[in-house]
């Protein structure tokens, strides 16, 4: 157990000893990517080299983010080019675990699934079958092709693509989808009502940074609806899910207490952090405030940075 003397400890204040102490109490990292590596495809000043770093000095490292714009394979390529070596089995996303969830359920029918080409794409890589929704991409050419104003189609429309609803669609899945409309949120509640089907959420997340001062609505309020309406709680497989630290045990043993959770988000990375008992690193370039963290004392971090980068030349030499 942590004394709250040990909570908000700024990282940069630690002298040598304090420092070692530090390095020492962890084996494996788990760090977010946006706000915390990168802002989109800009890199931070020197987070990468902290990262590569904490790699040297023998640590463990996860990338586990919960924007699943990308495929893992995609995500591979993305650290290559920042400069980042990791494996396919060093980044965490929640399709993946997702996909992983099902198949625990030994589900065997369709998915609905309302997210990104890249989300689906990993279910599919896994043999998870997704229901096409040919009805609503045929309804919007349709809307495009004669430039038609919304209303004049949609509700014209909305029974008919209801009544044309893939019946073979066992589970729900929801996650960031910059596609999302009024009937693919009505096709998901109509299949959430009934009992058997599984309701599943990558993340959960309010906000989606993009830059320090730019979020775009997260995938949260989409799912929090879906909750509302249909009386059910999905199974969320992104941050701060403990799902996720099942998942990466099976790829590696996890201990804890000597586990570091680097993030910038109080409500997905820290969280995470403190539902599985790691220690936790709230970096300050991204969408949290260190005022917001004072507030929150059911997510307090033990630590805190400005900037990944700026733990650079406190590390030790390799």
């Amino acid at each position: 157990m942590y004394k709250m003397s040990q909570y908000l400890r700024s990282l940069s204040s630690l002298n040598k000893e304090e420092m070692v102490n530090f390095l020492s109490s962890f084996d494996t990292v788990l760090t977010d990517g946006d706000g915390v590596l990168w802002y989109w495809q800009t890199s931070m000043k020197d987070s990468i080299n902290v990262i590569n770093r904490f790699k040297e000095l023998g640590k463990k490292v996860f990338l586990v983010s919960n924007n699943c714009v990308n495929t893992v394979d995609q995500y591979v390529m993305k650290c290559e080019a920042a400069g980042l070596n990791l494996t396919r089995d060093e980044i965490i996303i929640p399709s993946i675990v997702a996909a992983s969830h099902l198949k625990d359920q030994n589900f065997s029918k369709k998915a609905y699934v309302l997210a990104t080409p890249a989300f689906k794409e990993m279910l599919k890589a896994d043999g998870i079958v997704c229901s096409d929704d040919v009805g609503v991409r045929y309804f919007f050419f349709i809307l495009s092709y004669f430039q038609l104003p919304d209303y004049e189609v949609q509700i014209g429309n909305v029974q008919e693509e209801i009544m044309k609803m893939d019946r073979d669609v066992g589970a729900v899945v929801i996650d960031f989808d910059n596609n999302i409309n009024y009937i693919k949120m009505t096709k998901a509640l109509f299949h959430l009502k009934r009992p058997n089907c599984l309701f599943v959420a990558g993340a959960k997340d309010l906000v989606v940074p993009i830059h320090k001062d730019l979020n775009l609505i997260g995938p949260g309020h989409f799912v929090s609806n879906l909750e509302q309406l249909s009386g059910r709680k999905a199974v969320i497989t992104g941050k701060p899910s403990t799902l996720i630290k099942d998942f990466i045990s099976k790829r590696h043993p996890i201990n804890p207490e000597r586990t570091l959770m680097i993030g910038d988000l109080l409500s997905s990375d820290i969280k995470l952090g403190t539902n599985c008992g790691f220690q936790t690193l709230l970096v300050l370039s991204g969408a949290s405030t260190l005022e917001e963290a004072k507030n929150d004392s059911t997510n307090l971090p033990h630590y805190y940075i400005n900037s990944l980068g700026d733990l650079l030349p406190l590390l030790p030499s390799v």
